[in-house]
């Protein structure tokens, strides 16, 4: 099943009301349309990125969005695995 993640959805510096999905504590800070791409390549997560769409919540940023493809996970189990994967990449990055 294909599904649009945007941004906003795993971002720890938006409310809910602004379109974050998952709590605080699993989501990440600021993360990219580049980040997320890189971790779902990683996991050889077939997905395509648009780059230059913006959240309709935002509509003045140029966010980006992918198109992933998720097979047997819910929406919020994948965006999970996803800011899973990015923190753990961005502790990789420090050392």
């Amino acid at each position: 099943m294909k599904t649009i993640i945007w941004p906003v959805y795993i971002n720890s510096e938006h409310t809910r009301g602004e379109g974050r999905r998952l709590s605080l504590e699993e989501s990440v800070k600021e993360p990219k349309v580049r980040e997320i791409s890189q971790v779902l390549r990683k996991q050889k997560i077939e997905h395509q990125v648009e780059h230059s769409k913006s959240y309709p919540g935002s509509w003045w940023e140029n966010s980006g969005y992918i198109v992933a493809e998720r097979n047997d996970m819910s929406k919020i189990e994948f965006l999970r695995m996803i800011a899973r994967l990015i923190k753990s990449a961005r502790i990789t990055d420090k050392n």
